[in-house]
């Protein structure tokens, strides 16, 4: 099993997401994208993720920030009936723990 990275873990607990342990990513269960943490070596890597959706070429994942995406799905599990105010809190936590300050 893969560690998983506290963006993955938080994406997970959504309601629109499966884990998938064995991998350490993070399935958006509408849509079928895979998202995971990226790894690279640039500073502004460090709150990046991959997405990467069916039928996509293997090794091209589109690049997004995390400070943005992160509160897209937060927006969308709350549309879904997910307790608001627990999710913000929650939401909130995760970036401290990923190390970035909000």
């Amino acid at each position: 099993m893969a560690a998983l990275h506290p963006y993955i873990r938080f994406l997970g607990s959504l309601p629109q997401f499966e884990i998938d342990h064995h991998a350490g990513t993070a399935i958006e269960l509408r849509s079928g994208v895979v998202v995971a943490k990226y790894e690279g070596e640039k500073p502004h890597h460090q709150h990046c993720l991959a997405l990467s959706w069916p039928g996509q070429p293997a090794g091209q994942p589109v690049l997004v920030s995390a400070t943005k995406y992160v509160p897209l799905q937060v927006g969308e599990a709350i549309k879904l009936g997910a307790p608001r105010a627990e999710l913000l809190e929650a939401s909130r936590h995760i970036f401290v723990e990923a190390g970035v300050w909000h």
